[in-house]
């Protein structure tokens, strides 16, 4: 299952919209860019450069 961290911003829907396209299911995880999630430890085990949208396999 792919796991899909994002936020609703236009290169942030990019993701989603491939992955309906191609029919992937995908777990979709918010991360409020306004808050600053994008830079707590737990988001920058996944990407390190703390931007969005930031994709997992979970398998």
């Amino acid at each position: 299952m792919i796991e899909l961290y994002t936020f609703p911003t236009p290169n942030g829907r990019k993701i989603s919209i491939m992955l309906e396209e191609l029919g992937i299911p995908y777990n979709v995880h918010k991360i409020d860019i306004r808050k600053g999630e994008q830079r707590t430890p737990e988001f920058l085990a996944i990407n390190p450069n703390g931007k969005i949208p930031a994709i997992r396999d979970s398998l």
